[in-house]
């Protein structure tokens, strides 16, 4: 993905993003105001401890048309392939 239409991608969708509701969702990633990981890929500088992944419920994934689970760790659509 360009970076131009990441970008767009997460001004149009920031406000319904629910990354951080996400059990997963850590401090690291709340000190780095990290959302949107379907789009922009993994939280690269954060460990993680798995509990439970909100992303097939988020409508920024719905609108998509992704369908991947824990992109937090696992990378944006695009990285997994």
């Amino acid at each position: 993905m360009m970076a131009g239409t990441a970008e767009q991608l997460i001004r149009k969708n920031r406000a319904r993003c629910i990354c951080g509701t996400c059990p997963t969702y850590n401090e690291c990633m709340r000190a780095a105001e990290s959302l949107l990981f379907c789009v922009v890929g993994k939280a690269e500088n954060c460990t993680f401890d798995p509990k439970d992944c909100l992303c097939p419920t988020c409508p920024v994934i719905k609108t998509l048309g992704l369908k991947r689970a824990f992109s937090c760790i696992r990378g944006s659509a695009a990285d997994q392939g």
